[in-house]
This record gives C-alpha cells, sequence and structure tokens, in this order.
C-alpha cells in the first residue's frame, strides 16, 4: 500500500537538489574535446555552463513532474475482495451521512479521506477504527451514520477503494458554513474544494 505523507514533497526537493548538484559535478570531468566518455562536444554541449545549465532544466522539470504525479496519482488502492462487507457498508454510509446531496466526486473524495486516513501513521489502521475515532465525524456523534445507504454511496466507496482519490490525499474536510471546528480547520493546508466541502491536508 502506497504511503503518501506531507514531508514526501520535501524528500522529493531534497532529491531533486542533489541530482541537480551531481549532474552539474559531470562536468568536472568532461573533457570539452569530441571523443570525451559522454561526447557532450558532438551534442553541442561542451561548455561547462551550459551544461550546468542543462543540469538545473533536467532538475526542475523532474521536481514538477513529481508534484503532477503526487497530486493526480491514486494514494491508495485496495483489493476489493480484501474489503469486508461490512467495511464496505460502513464506509459507503459515512459517505451518505457526509456528503449525500453533494457531486459524487465530493462523495468519493470524503470516502478517499477515510482511506488516506487509513493509510497514515497519525490514525487508527483500519476503515472502522477511522471512523469511530472520538469526535472524528459528526453523523457518528449525531447517529446518521446507522442510515442506510443509498447505491450512489455504494459506487462511490467502491471507487475510493479502487484508488480515486479526488481529495488529492486529504486528511480532512469541512464545510466551512457548519464546522464545529473552522478555527483549527483553517489552520491545515487547503487541497481541493469540491461542492460545499474543503478537502485539506
Amino acid at each position: 500500500m502506497l504511503r503518501l505523507k506531507s514531508a514526501q514533497g520535501i524528500k522529493v526537493l531534497i532529491i531533486t537538489l542533489v541530482l541537480v548538484l551531481l549532474v552539474s559535478q559531470l562536468t568536472v570531468i568532461l573533457p570539452s574535446k569530441t571523443g570525451s566518455v559522454l561526447h557532450a562536444a558532438e551534442e553541442g554541449v561542451s561548455d561547462r555552463k551550459t551544461f550546468g545549465g542543462l543540469a538545473i532544466f533536467i532538475g526542475i522539470n523532474f521536481l514538477a513532474s513529481r508534484i503532477r504525479s503526487r497530486r493526480s496519482e491514486p494514494s491508495i488502492s485496495y483489493d476489493l475482495e480484501d474489503v469486508s462487507q461490512s467495511e464496505l457498508d460502513l464506509l459507503a454510509r459515512l459517505i451518505h451521512a457526509e456528503a449525500r446531496g453533494e457531486p459524487y466526486k465530493g462523495q468519493v473524495a470524503v470516502g478517499a479521506v477515510v482511506l488516506n486516513r487509513v493509510n497514515s501513521p497519525q490514525f487508527p489502521n483500519s476503515i472502522r477504527e477511522v471512523i469511530y475515532q472520538s469526535g472524528q465525524f459528526a453523523p457518528v456523534d449525531d447517529g446518521q451514520i446507522n442510515l442506510p445507504a443509498n447505491q450512489t454511496a455504494f459506487r462511490a466507496a467502491r471507487d475510493a477503494l479502487s484508488g480515486e482519490d479526488p481529495s488529492l490525499g486529504a486528511l480532512y474536510f469541512y464545510n466551512p458554513r457548519t464546522a464545529r471546528t473552522l478555527w483549527w480547520l483553517t489552520t491545515r493546508r487547503k487541497l481541493v474544494e469540491i461542492g460545499n466541502h474543503v478537502f485539506a491536508e
């Protein structure tokens, strides 16, 4: 299971900078004559400054590609055969209770937040424990978690379990108009807004 943490971006940045430095240092051993190991002169990159600039360009593009990957790839993918019917039903009921009336994409995103928490060391490591963790989800407190889920919520739960994550890896979501702890939630970095919900890490 793929773990995505907030520190990953820092690690990627460090790795990219190290790669840039390493590639730049190749200019120290590159001769400027044709026949060098990398045949730099034949490719028109014999000048040390030019090669260093190329190294920085490659590094920046590598970092940008990792950032795009971070935002577009699913954070978690489960084998649906390994998820019990009771877990699927519970996830669908939470989605129904929290996001009925929201766009379908927003319902999938709510399910993805639960799964992102399962995959995070900051939270319990099962769907049931995450959902029933004290003080985390209002429907657990007010009893709406016990309402039967509709087919849309079940489909959203399956899509989230299959790896779809419109929340972009969020660990929190809230409605700015109704959130009970808005003062704290607004300290979290906003990732995306879908319907009435803000998704944050």
